[in-house]
Protein backbone atom coordinates (compact mmCIF):
# COMPACT_ATOMS: atom_id res chain seq x y z
CA UNK A 1 0.00 0.00 0.00
CA UNK A 2 1.38 3.63 -1.26
CA UNK A 3 1.29 6.39 1.05
CA UNK A 4 0.30 9.98 -1.27
CA UNK A 5 3.14 12.58 -0.66
CA UNK A 6 3.11 16.16 -2.34
CA UNK A 7 6.66 16.76 -2.39
CA UNK A 8 7.79 20.49 -1.74
CA UNK A 9 8.99 22.63 -5.29
CA UNK A 10 12.20 24.15 -4.99
CA UNK A 11 12.55 25.52 -8.55
CA UNK A 12 10.81 24.98 -12.03
CA UNK A 13 10.21 21.16 -12.04
CA UNK A 14 12.57 20.74 -9.15
CA UNK A 15 10.74 18.29 -6.07
CA UNK A 16 12.21 17.55 -2.41
CA UNK A 17 10.32 15.07 -0.08
CA UNK A 18 11.19 13.92 3.10
CA UNK A 19 10.20 10.45 4.44
CA UNK A 20 9.86 9.67 8.23
CA UNK A 21 9.86 6.20 7.99
CA UNK A 22 10.09 2.59 6.10
CA UNK A 23 7.77 2.27 3.37
CA UNK A 24 6.02 2.77 -0.03
CA UNK A 25 5.22 6.30 -0.83
CA UNK A 26 3.83 7.85 -4.19
CA UNK A 27 4.29 11.39 -5.69
CA UNK A 28 1.11 13.23 -5.62
CA UNK A 29 2.50 15.50 -8.99
CA UNK A 30 4.57 13.52 -11.02
CA UNK A 31 3.31 9.83 -10.48
CA UNK A 32 6.87 8.61 -9.05
CA UNK A 33 6.73 5.77 -6.75
CA UNK A 34 9.72 5.35 -3.71
CA UNK A 35 10.07 2.63 -1.66
CA UNK A 36 12.44 3.18 1.19
CA UNK A 37 13.92 1.33 4.09
CA UNK A 38 14.37 4.19 6.74
CA UNK A 39 13.96 7.71 7.36
CA UNK A 40 15.22 10.12 3.81
CA UNK A 41 15.39 12.86 1.77
CA UNK A 42 14.55 12.39 -1.92
CA UNK A 43 15.02 15.50 -4.65
CA UNK A 44 13.89 14.47 -7.86
CA UNK A 45 13.40 17.01 -11.35
CA UNK A 46 11.95 16.34 -14.69
CA UNK A 47 14.86 17.25 -17.55
CA UNK A 48 14.53 18.07 -21.30
CA UNK A 49 15.22 15.36 -23.63
CA UNK A 50 16.95 17.81 -26.13
CA UNK A 51 20.08 17.31 -24.24
CA UNK A 52 20.07 13.50 -24.04
CA UNK A 53 17.90 12.41 -26.81
CA UNK A 54 21.18 11.89 -29.11
CA UNK A 55 22.04 8.91 -27.02
CA UNK A 56 18.48 6.99 -27.76
CA UNK A 57 19.91 5.12 -30.78
CA UNK A 58 17.28 3.49 -33.38
CA UNK A 59 14.88 1.77 -33.16
CA UNK A 60 14.29 2.85 -29.67
CA UNK A 61 13.01 6.16 -29.40
CA UNK A 62 12.53 8.71 -26.86
CA UNK A 63 9.06 7.95 -25.33
CA UNK A 64 7.98 9.56 -22.01
CA UNK A 65 9.43 11.68 -18.86
CA UNK A 66 13.39 11.66 -17.66
CA UNK A 67 14.00 11.87 -14.01
CA UNK A 68 16.85 12.76 -12.24
CA UNK A 69 16.35 11.41 -9.13
CA UNK A 70 18.86 11.84 -5.85
CA UNK A 71 18.72 10.38 -2.41
CA UNK A 72 20.91 11.36 0.83
CA UNK A 73 20.82 7.64 1.96
CA UNK A 74 21.46 5.61 -1.57
CA UNK A 75 21.19 2.24 0.63
CA UNK A 76 17.49 3.19 1.94
CA UNK A 77 15.70 3.66 -1.12
CA UNK A 78 15.07 0.00 -2.55
CA UNK A 79 13.08 0.73 -5.35
CA UNK A 80 11.52 3.82 -7.84
CA UNK A 81 8.57 2.52 -10.15
CA UNK A 82 8.20 5.08 -12.82
CA UNK A 83 4.77 6.49 -14.36
CA UNK A 84 4.51 5.17 -17.72
CA UNK A 85 2.85 5.90 -21.34
CA UNK A 86 1.21 3.65 -23.55
CA UNK A 87 1.08 4.61 -27.28
CA UNK A 88 -2.56 3.45 -28.57
CA UNK A 89 -2.31 5.47 -32.03
CA UNK A 90 -0.80 2.40 -34.05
Amino acid sequence: QKEQVTPRRLAGEQYIMHLDTEGTYQCSLTGLIFEVTKAVKITYSLLSWSKYANLVEKPWIVGGPLFDVRCDSASALTSIQFPHSLCLGG
